[in-house]
């Protein structure tokens, strides 16, 4: 096997690792880790199109397959985010109007 084509094997082995670990992440809310493990899955994206690497196939399904796995986590990430924050303005709500009762 050719030393490129290892090293996109190892690229897209890591970003499958960093996706795997961001989704497990979304689900229990650590926002800072997934921040961090974005821009490093970023950056890697960022070094394979820098070097202008060429997909086999398999490469092929497998970026597609991280594809739709970071569309389904953005989706669940939206999802929480937009429950947290329903609740943070039902909150400041319910405050505001116990604060007007003075």
């Amino acid at each position: 096997m050719p030393v490129e084509m290892c090293s996109v094997n190892s690229q897209l082995d890591k970003l499958e690792k960093i996706s795997n670990r961001i989704s497990i992440l979304i689900s229990s809310g650590d926002y800072e880790k997934i921040n961090h493990l974005d821009r490093i899955r970023k950056k890697i994206i960022f070094d394979m199109q820098e070097k202008n690497f060429k997909l086999d196939d398999q490469n092929k399904k497998t970026v597609m397959r991280l594809i739709s796995k970071n569309q389904e986590m953005v989706s669940e990430f939206r999802s929480k985010n937009k429950k947290s924050l329903s609740k943070i303005l039902d909150s400041r709500k319910c405050t505001k109007a116990y604060l007007a009762t003075f």
